[in-house]
């Protein structure tokens, strides 16, 4: 009998050893024993940490709600958040989230995000199925793939010596970012206009704009970055696109389900706020002017209006607009010089 015992501890041996290393390594403090994890703004971290300490408030959205810095968010709007917002979260699965998260706990506030390019026709994207069953059973994220991959991945890095965590957006930008091919100085920087046109692709037909050309530099902040070395002619085909060029429409069945998110809030007691994000001045005037986007955007702004749920709008009517140094690019707001300005008047509003 001791023999088979052994046996047994010596064949399971190395599976405990992985799993105690795969423990140590992975990334997400998927059981909320390290105080923190490592890839913060994984939509596994994000869940899972709401499960293991559910607030009732809560945060949705993709990555422009994903980076708050929540010690400033609690401080400014004197309450506790379980942010489960995360880079590429769809619309689709912004709202199953929120259900999710009604089922672990009585929600007393919701912040939801709701944009032009989030709603748009086309996008439906639903990985939840997948998602709940990663961040509802152990035993799937310790056998899943691509979880085992991560960890690995982080283990080698950290064996290495390299500092791993969440990267953020913040820019440094040198002389060069300002001016155009010739050395004439452009109106917006350069990453600005390719980024408006890196969003043609799924609002404008094919062909509307040229290709983006770029180059590999290092910024200030020692960080590898690929830099437009054609902003003029996406300057001027931008410019000269009209509302014929887009493929723009509203995803109306999840503008449907706004409004059910309005009805069951209100039904449930929840104080539920739409937020429309704030976009840069280049995108607006290159992007959602000529190719008529304010039409329809501004009917997703009077439906929600609607519903009788309050409606921060940074988008279309903004209630407050940030300079071209906030924004590293078109949707996101710098880290360091535009979203803590953002935070703060955000949850402010949210709370008056």
């Amino acid at each position: 009998m001791k023999k088979l015992l052994l046996r047994l501890f010596c064949l399971a041996l190395p599976f405990l050893l992985y799993f105690g290393a795969f423990l140590y390594f992975e990334p997400y403090d998927y059981f909320g024993l390290k105080g923190g994890a490592v890839s913060e703004d994984s939509y596994i971290t994000r869940i899972r940490s709401f499960l293991n300490h559910p607030q009732d408030s809560i945060i949705l959205g993709d990555s422009r709600m994903a980076h708050f810095d929540m010690a400033l968010v609690e401080e400014v709007s004197g309450t506790a958040w379980s942010n489960l917002a995360f880079g590429g979260a769809s619309m689709n699965e912004s709202l199953d989230l929120f259900y999710l998260a009604a089922e672990k706990t009585d929600l007393k506030r919701c912040v939801f995000e709701v944009s032009f390019y989030t709603l748009r026709e086309g996008d439906a994207r639903n990985r939840m199925q997948a998602i709940t069953t990663v961040v509802e059973n152990p035993f799937a994220y310790l056998t899943n793939f691509n979880t085992n991959v991560d960890m690995l991945n982080e283990a080698a890095q950290r064996l290495r010596g390299i500092q791993t965590g969440a990267t953020r957006d913040a820019g440094s930008w040198s002389e060069e970012d300002y001016v155009d091919e010739n050395g004439t100085p452009l109106p917006y920087r350069r990453n600005l206009i390719a980024y408006a046109a890196t969003l043609y692709a799924n609002v404008a037909k094919p062909g509307v704009v040229p290709a983006i050309e770029s180059e590999t530099v290092t910024d200030g902040n020692g960080n590898v970055m690929e830099r437009c070395t054609n902003p003029t002619a996406l300057l001027d085909a931008m410019r000269a696109a009209t509302p014929s060029d887009s493929t723009y429409a509203v995803n109306e069945e999840n503008l449907t389900r706004l409004e059910e998110l309005a009805a069951y809030c209100k039904e449930k007691g929840i104080e539920l706020t739409f937020v429309l994000p704030p976009i840069d001045s280049a995108l607006r005037e290159l992007l959602v002017e000529p190719l008529g986007i304010d039409e329809p955007l501004g009917e997703v702004k009077k439906r929600l209006e609607a519903t009788g749920a309050p409606v921060l709008d940074f988008e279309y009517e903004p209630i407050k607009t940030f300079a071209q140094e906030q924004y590293y690019d078109g949707l996101h707001l710098d880290v360091v010089h535009g979203l803590p300005e953002y935070t703060s008047f955000l949850f402010q509003e949210v709370m008056a």
